[in-house]
């Protein structure tokens, strides 16, 4: 089934657009490439990686640098560092999370915050040099880590950084405290249908009954309910959903469904894939609004961001509108649909997340078109 692209009556200026509307907008985004410095198509950092998931976050910045990113860089715990390092001589891996007891945490353990904050004042001049910040995959149950994973959170909402939202920093960070999402336009959060409930209970949204599929019918309410951020429901349609300015007598709905087909069999590690994507496609909007003198750090509504208490003010610009964001989320689920398409034609039931990287630009040839 081919991709479509539905918006509620009197949405935004996505509105009455279709599959072959989005993905011309997304081509005005697509920088050429020629006479450009490194690091010019974006830098992406992705905070994760630990003793147990070292994959992720590879899957993670491997798939940003595919689809077209300059530079990637995993923010990992030294437990992780070597696997990860292993894994690519195209990743900058820097080891400097805090772990609380070096990947075997039994839950009786103390948080060090003192260390806790050395590692983060270690990684900030790493997190000012990105132009988007993966912070998820692989982080792992460690409150140490997750404690740093927070405040870099934090720090590069402060910075006005397009933030993708995925995995354990959902469970670990913004299911317990959503207020580091809440309100924040230059944010995608990428759940899936378990992490879509825990993160709907933390902003009031409790979806009944057992687990299923059918709980993505709500991913706009929860959208709504962040009011700021683009929500992308991962499932059998990835449903992209964004706070609507104004709900009397109408119903939610998604503002982008991609409905393109992907793999048969659902391998670990797919999500990680899109999260990669996502940002690859964040920093090149990004850029592209900062050259054009854009304010960053809006929310939905046009007011300020804010993580906590504190206002957050940016000296990187490149704040990007839910509108922009959702077109990147739409084009980076097309891509991912198709290379996983692609790599079950080949491996079928033996697929696993590392197979569909090689199928990722291949795809956006196809789709967005090249080089």
């Amino acid at each position: 089934m081919a991709s479509t692209a539905v918006t509620p009556a009197g949405s935004n200026e996505l509105a009455g657009t279709d599959d072959a509307a989005v993905m011309s907008r997304f081509r005005e985004l697509v920088p050429q490439l020629g006479g450009n410095y490194k690091g010019a198509h974006g830098k992406v950092a992705v905070i994760g990686g630990c003793l147990e998931f070292t994959g992720a976050p590879f899957f993670a910045a491997m798939s940003a640098l595919r689809v077209g990113a300059d530079m990637a860089y995993v923010i990992c715990t030294p437990s992780a560092a070597t696997a990860i390092k292993s894994y690519s001589p195209e990743l900058m891996v820097l080891p400097y999370l805090h772990e609380a007891a070096a990947g075997a945490y039994s839950g009786e353990e103390k948080v060090d915050m003192v260390a806790v904050s050395r590692a983060v004042d270690r990684i900030l001049p790493w997190l000012q040099r990105a132009t988007a910040v993966v912070v998820g995959p692989g982080l792992g149950d460690d409150p140490a880590v997750c404690e740093a994973g927070a405040a870099l959170l934090h720090h590069a909402r402060a910075l006005g950084l397009p933030l993708v939202i995925d995995g354990s920093a959902l469970t670990h960070i913004i299911a317990q405290r959503p207020e580091y999402a809440v309100g924040y336009a230059n944010c995608v959060l990428t759940p899936n249908v378990a992490e879509l409930g825990r993160i709907g209970a933390a902003v009031g949204v409790n979806l009944p009954g057992r687990m299923s599929d059918a709980w993505q019918v709500h991913a706009p309410s929860i959208a709504q309910a962040f009011g700021g951020p683009v929500l992308v429901a991962k499932g059998p349609t990835d449903m992209i959903c964004v706070p609507s300015p104004s709900t009397s007598g109408q119903e939610l709905r998604p503002l982008l469904e991609c409905k393109d087909p992907g793999a048969l069999r659902r391998c670990g590690g797919q999500g990680d894939v899109l999260a990669g994507t996502i940002a690859a496609f964040l920093c090149w909007a990004a850029k592209q609004q900062q050259a054009s003198g854009s304010k960053p750090g809006t929310s939905a509504t046009g007011t300020s961001s804010s993580a906590g208490s504190t206002t957050a003010t940016s000296s990187s610009g490149g704040g990007l509108d839910a509108a922009t964001t959702a077109v990147c989320v739409y084009a980076a689920c097309k891509v991912m649909r198709g290379a996983a398409a692609e790599a079950y034609r080949v491996h079928e039931r033996s697929l696993v997340a590392g197979d569909i990287i090689p199928h990722l630009y291949p795809t956006f040839r196809r789709v967005v078109g090249g080089p």
